[in-house]
């Protein structure tokens, strides 16, 4: 049902992150204002999403215009308060593009499109792999480096003794040297620990993990996040969680339901289990995540089942 409270909250929203956008490309913040956006960032994983397509639209701004638009010089407003004025009104109706840089710098958002392999970024000597369709704010002080995150999944390799640390709503880790997978997906957030160690902490808790286990948290909008299960890691099934970052899937004894949601990441034709029965039946095997049609072609052999492919999805039937 549609609420105008709701409307109105989502326009404040853009309003004050193109504002927070507009401000740090017009000057470095100061030390409070930088801590008073962090704070608003933290504050709701809504303000960061709108944060992440404020930055977007603004690249696009920047890249796109100089590229495609010959202008004759007129009188006007200077460059960067046009560019700036051109954000806060786009960000208001809601217009977004979507560009990747060409490398990750400081106090810089990221989003990445469906139909794109995961990245790997160098960023102060640590490795940043960003998977499909996530949303991640990257800023640094003199102390440590710091990374918000609203949702999707990044692997982070941390390698210097330089602190890297970690916010997801309420929820903050913190490492100088591990690899991890950060995974969010609503409420629950999964933390797969190859090597090293993390820090954990809520407004009231603090634990330190070691490698290699498995961590899966749930974090409620309003409540401190909560430690569901820790598990284990195989060294074996290590290697399969960590296919993603070369853009793989590894599947071992995957049920069908398991393996299109994960295809599902990665493509604008999704995939569909009509019967049922079928989303619990096993296969194995490794392909490319961008290679949909190859999958489902194999899984029809493998578990003898039918497929259609209509215009934007796969449909799996008995």
């Amino acid at each position: 049902m549609y609420s105008p409270s709701s409307s109105t909250d989502r326009h404040q929203r853009k309003e004050e992150a193109a504002r927070w956008v507009a401000l740090t490309d017009a000057r470095p913040l100061l030390p409070g204002e930088q801590k008073k956006l962090e704070n608003w960032l933290q504050a709701d994983t809504r303000n960061l999403g709108a944060y992440v397509q404020a930055k977007s639209l603004y690249h696009a701004l920047d890249y796109r215009m100089a590229q495609n638009i010959v202008s004759i010089p007129a009188p006007g407003p200077s460059p960067e308060f046009a560019r700036r004025g051109v954000l806060a009104a786009a960000c208001a109706a809601g217009i977004v593009a979507f560009v990747m840089p060409r490398a990750v710098r400081d106090h810089f958002s990221l989003r990445h499109r469906g139909q794109q392999p995961p990245q790997r970024y160098e960023w102060h000597g640590n490795q940043i792999t960003m998977d499909a369709r996530s949303d991640a704010y990257l800023s640094s002080t003199h102390h440590h480096d710091a990374i918000l995150m609203a949702d999707g999944r990044i692997g982070l390799q941390i390698q210097k003794k330089r602190s890297v640390h970690v916010s997801i709503g309420t929820m903050w880790l913190g490492s100088q040297k591990a690899d991890f997978d950060i995974s969010v997906q609503g409420k629950d957030i999964l933390v797969t620990l190859y090597s090293g160690a993390l820090d954990w902490r809520n407004s009231n808790k603090s634990l330190k993990f070691t490698s290699p286990n498995i961590l899966h948290f749930s974090q409620n909008s309003h409540d401190d996040p909560v430690l569901v299960s820790k598990l284990a890691l195989p060294d074996d099934d290590a290697f399969v969680r960590k296919a993603w970052r070369e853009g793989q899937i590894i599947m071992n004894n995957y049920t069908l339901a398991e393996a299109v949601t994960e295809f599902n990441r990665y493509s604008d034709v999704q995939c569909f289990i009509i019967s049922p029965a079928l989303a619990q039946r096993r296969l194995s095997g490794s392909f490319s995540l961008l290679k949909l049609h190859d999958f489902a072609q194999a899984a029809s052999l493998l578990l003898n089942c039918k497929i259609k492919q209509e215009r934007n999805r796969i449909l799996f039937y008995s």
